[in-house]
């Protein structure tokens, strides 16, 4: 009895017990302020599907799949995140922060583009994209992501694990890929490209600012290609089974230095392991390294345009080195 009468005036104090509402479902073209969690496949056509109103909003998308022109529109928010569900149409993110994507399925391979990012800085988390082009705004992180994709840009563009497929052009103001798998035909970074940890395969790099190559292995491409860098580090990496160089320096007068290329092996390339292209002497120092089954030379710059730090060793290329003295 003295548990009932507690029970009573628990009731009396608090109100009666009830289970929780779901949450209906939206109307095309809501504005949401408050967290928000969808209950089935929500589609709004050539509408807008869901407007986000106040910042921190956290979209849950419960499995489900909601869709609209565009799907979810941010602008002047901060801090939106959408998890665990699949948006085949645009988003609309206009001077949109601190955006997150979480668990997410993005596009459809007849989608055009990811939709508008202008101003947004965006993050995507163990998602997968699927579209023909994504230009991803002032900042765009993709962390143990995949993708098919033909061109993915931002002004910052960092990619950190994941593996990445098929893509045609990665590029950026300053690039980042770090301990992920990168299959594209052209990478480049116009003011800074860092390739750190990774395995990139039929890749041509453009650099024409900054670069460091640090750990990585580049294979089965025409060339690793820096072209018109201004300064950097290429170190402990290995280009093996290029098309043509393993590595190709081309720098003009641009080049403010230094450049050091050391401790990478050139393995087993069609033509040269590394082949340094510059008209004048450069701020270029070449030293430790070693190039081995390479189809012409293993090492060659113009004489006297870089300088020979030692320590590089040829074995079995074709024709071993020259404007670099190997062992």
């Amino acid at each position: 009895m003295r548990f009932i009468g507690a029970f009573i005036a628990l009731i009396a104090l608090f109100g009666p017990v009830t289970p929780a509402q779901a949450q209906p479902m939206p109307q095309c073209g809501q504005v949401i302020t408050q967290n928000f969690t969808l209950t089935g496949d929500w589609s709004c056509g050539n509408a807008p599907a869901l407007i986000v109103g106040a910042n921190g909003l956290k979209i849950n998308l419960n499995g489900h799949t909601l869709s609209g022109t565009p799907a979810i529109r941010m602008v002047d928010v901060d801090g939106t995140t959408v998890r665990n569900g699949t948006i085949p149409s645009n988003v609309e993110a206009v001077n949109a922060t601190g955006t997150r994507f979480v668990d997410l399925t993005m596009g459809q391979p007849s989608s055009a583009s990811g939709g508008d990012w202008t101003g947004s800085t965006v993050t995507f988390v163990r998602s997968r994209i699927t579209m023909w082009r994504l230009f991803c705004g002032t900042r765009c992180e993709l962390v143990d992501s995949t993708s098919s994709l033909n061109q993915i840009y931002s002004d910052h563009l960092v990619l950190r694990g994941g593996g990445w497929h098929g893509i045609n052009f990665v590029g950026a103001i300053k690039a980042d890929v770090v301990n992920t798998t990168l299959h594209s035909l052209t990478i480049g970074g116009l003011e800074r490209l860092t390739i750190r940890g990774s395995d990139l395969k039929g890749a041509e790099v453009i650099a024409s600012g900054r670069v460091e190559l640090l750990n990585n292995t580049f294979s089965t491409g025409n060339w690793l290609g820096v072209h018109r860098p201004v300064s950097g580090i290429i170190r402990g990496n290995r280009f093996e089974k290029m098309q043509q160089a393993g590595l190709a320096v081309r720098a003009q007068t641009t080049l403010n230095g230094p450049l050091l290329i050391e401790r990478n092996t050139f393995a087993d390339n069609r033509r040269d392991g590394l082949r340094i292209d510059v008209p004048i002497p450069l701020d270029i120092t070449v030293r430790r390294n070693t190039s081995e089954n390479n189809g012409q030379y293993g090492m060659w710059a113009p004489e006297g345009a870089v300088t020979d730090g030692g320590g590089n060793s040829s074995s079995n290329d074709a024709l071993g080195c020259s404007g670099l003295t190997c062992s």
